[in-house]
């Protein structure tokens, strides 16, 4: 509840409160509504703001007629979308907590850079400058239109749609706004199909050509860290000497280190929400053993990966130095393999060329996160169940991984049919 409360002005001037937080609030008449017209610091700027509106009554852009000067004054008064927006980020970097309260979004700060990111590339150039009663869906929509335009992944756009979402929510939530001009506005994006579309690597022998580029001990263990437990790229950034247990042949997953702005920040927990222990299989664990080697006398605390200049493994440096021209030679490789296989089927060296060149192609976009999901098919195919995915994969809950992979166990039925035949002609024969 607001602390103190003036009676609204006489002609439709408004009405002045104060909000809990200390601010004064002009709220003002707008389209048969109420709607939140400014923020102030002091009842003065409110009053001078409130004085504004009752003379001139129009917001800037409604009126192509107002002097450039008068345009200024008039603007003073309302609270544009990108002070709001900064409003929103500052109150979600008071909200790092586990608790969650309706649906705003956390205060992470990798998740508040992104969302900086996200504004700065599509939406402050386009609502930035105006005042947020006036922001319609038809703007909005604009805006995803233009991205889908410009080629952007459905994925990508919804990622946007998700944040702009969330900002809008939060200012009905602070009842600046009395609707979302967001409500009613969809996207048809499949997520799940546009995160896996594409990203399972067809045959083992692309990834055997690729260990086989990674010359160093260490690239070569980062790449396997990667395939073999399935872990995020901030996962492996992120672990330490102490997180190896090779008694037990186990690494465990605790807190993941990612890039904010130049800067590494190691996140209190995973992206699933709980820290994970991952079995090693015995040529991973003699791999790390090694590298532990390497490394020498060091504390439990030490990065497991180190950076050139220090610190932890930095994702944005060591992926086009190391693992993308890796990446780039295997798939050449890979496409000379390719045609001659395709050749011996039957096809023409045109032919052959043409589609080995094309799935080339699609391997040089492989990502350390395609890594995870290549993992995961691994798993699905060697008959893992589907907790044992959740586990080792991270997932906050089983009906994301159903939801990511679920095609991948199309035709598993067969298979789980013969296996159960097998195993009755086994004991039969016992």
């Amino acid at each position: 509840m607001a602390r103190k409360k003036r009676r609204r002005a006489p002609n439709e001037g408004g009405s002045i409160d104060q909000l809990p937080s200390g601010r004064w609030r002009l709220r003002v008449r707008l389209n048969g509504r109420q709607v939140t017209y400014g923020l102030f610091e002091s009842e003065e700027g409110a009053f001078q703001a409130q004085a504004r509106w009752r003379l001139v009554h129009l917001l800037p852009d409604d009126d192509p007629r107002l002097s450039e000067e008068d345009a200024i004054n008039v603007a003073v008064a309302g609270t544009r979308c990108s002070e709001w927006f900064e409003l929103w980020q500052k109150a979600k970097s008071e909200r790092r907590s586990v608790v969650r309260v309706g649906r705003g979004r956390g205060g992470a700060e990798s998740t508040t850079a992104r969302d900086r990111a996200q504004w700065a590339s599509w939406w402050a150039a386009r609502i930035g400058d105006r005042l947020p009663q006036t922001v319609t869906q038809a703007n909005l929509a604009a805006v995803l239109r233009e991205m889908e335009a410009a080629g952007r992944a459905p994925n990508t756009v919804r990622t946007q749609w998700v944040m702009i979402r969330a900002f809008f929510n939060w200012l009905v939530e602070s009842q600046v706004l009395p609707s979302s001009p967001a409500d009613g506005v969809a996207l048809t994006v499949d997520a799940a199909a546009d995160r896996v579309r594409g990203i399972v690597v067809p045959d083992f022998r692309f990834l055997d050509i690729l260990a086989g580029r990674l010359r160093d001990p260490e690239d070569r263990l980062i790449f396997e860290l990667l395939l073999g437990t399935g872990g995020r790229r901030s996962e492996v950034a992120g672990m330490r000497v102490g997180d190896v247990d090779l008694a037990a042949k186990r690494v465990w997953v605790r807190q993941p280190v990612v890039e904010v702005e130049g800067r590494q920040v190691r996140n209190p927990v995973p992206k699933g929400g709980h820290a994970r222990a991952v079995t090693l299989g015995p040529q991973l664990a003699a791999s790390l053993r090694d590298h532990l080697a390497r490394m020498g006398p060091v504390g439990p605390e030490a990065p497991l990966f180190g950076g050139p200049r220090g610190g932890g493994l930095r994702w944005n440096n060591y992926l086009p130095r190391h693992l993308r021209p890796a990446i780039e030679v295997a798939a050449a490789r890979w496409a000379v393999l390719e045609r001659g296989r395709l050749m011996g089927e039957g096809l023409t060296k045109s032919e052959a060329t043409k589609q080995a060149l094309i799935e080339a192609a699609e391997l040089r976009k492989l990502t350390p996160h395609h890594l995870r999901h290549t993992a995961a098919a691994l798993l699905w195919a060697a008959g893992a169940s589907d907790i044992e995915v959740q586990l080792i994969l991270g997932h906050a809950d089983i009906e994301t991984s159903r939801r990511l992979y679920g095609h991948l166990l199309a035709g598993s039925g067969e298979s789980a049919v013969a296996r159960v035949e097998q195993l009755r002609q086994a004991r039969r024969l016992s």
